[in-house]
């Protein structure tokens, strides 16, 4: 019964927050400066008369109110209009970026989440002053270099750019890993564990992943979530034709159906992860 109110729960906070999400995108568009400019200005041919109708038609089919509930009403049909600024369908916009973003925020995560991992095992299992401080000046290091500047190395050298995505995360998850390990060395289960002579890897599985898994499935979430982040000016930077790049011409072209796509879509992705984190790490604890 417990496990339903919290899914209950969750499904109504996913709902409302990315309904407030795309809402929020579409009042920041609509009411940014030169939104009420229309092409139409331009041509001196037309009258004064005529542009105050044009605009005022234009202001009646964007209004707020109006435009979101329609908006809402043909994106529950899959038809989340056509783009503004490219002249396409916005459904078909988003299943040609996708696949590329989603490629290289998997590679990014699980590349990121894995060094940090080898970089915070190396600061505390090894127990050597010297290691420790090397794990911290490299990450460090990684932290003071922005993401798209790293990426944009690699794009220069022909390098995977998904490998500079996971030295962006890298530095990002470092402590908390090297926090959750620091944790599990000094409880009392592996201590008494490693004194009967139990050996390093199921002292790993059981000690170490087993008893962090809560921890380790909400950072994973997190994760997730900041290599999108870092997804897009990498993109943007290197010419990836993903949602990163897509998101910064939206925004650009104050492109408000592609926009609120975009945002219905990032709002969802990043409460299920953290809605999803949250339930797993609530069931390990159970």
């Amino acid at each position: 019964m417990r496990l339903l109110n919290r899914l209950a729960l969750h499904l109504a906070t996913l709902v409302a927050v990315v309904l407030a999400g795309g809402f929020l995108a579409a009042a920041l568009v609509r009411y940014s400066p030169g939104f009420d400019s229309i092409p139409e200005d331009l041509n001196t041919a037309l009258s004064p008369e005529t542009l105050q109708a044009l605009h005022a038609r234009y202001n009646r089919e964007n209004s707020l109110p109006r435009f979101y509930v329609r908006y809402l009403g043909g994106a529950l049909r899959g038809d989340f209009g056509v783009s503004q600024s490219f002249g396409q369908p916005v459904a078909l916009l988003l299943r040609q970026r996708a696949p590329a973003t989603g490629r290289l925020v998997i590679w990014g995560t699980l590349g990121g989440w894995t060094l940090a991992a080898l970089l915070a095992w190396t600061a505390v299992w090894l127990r050597r002053s010297v290691l420790t401080a090397a794990a911290a000046s490299v990450s460090g290091l990684l932290l003071a270099i922005p993401p798209a500047v790293l990426a944009l190395a690699f794009f220069f050298y022909q390098a995977p750019l998904g490998l500079a995505l996971s030295l962006g995360l890298l530095p990002r998850l470092f402590g908390t890993l090297r926090a959750i390990l620091e944790e599990c060395h000094a409880s009392p289960a592996l201590l008494a564990a490693r004194a009967r002579g139990i050996g390093p890897l199921r002292i790993g599985v059981c000690y170490v992943a087993g008893a962090a898994a809560p921890q380790l499935l909400a950072l994973l979430g997190i994760a997730i979530v900041l290599a999108f982040g870092l997804a897009i000016p990498i993109e943007t930077l290197c010419g990836v034709p993903g949602m990163g790049a897509l998101t910064v011409q939206a925004a650009t072209a104050r492109d408000m159906p592609l926009l609120c796509a975009l945002a219905l879509m990032i709002t969802f992705l990043v409460t299920f992860v953290h809605a999803a984190g949250d339930l797993a790490a609530g069931d390990e604890r159970a």
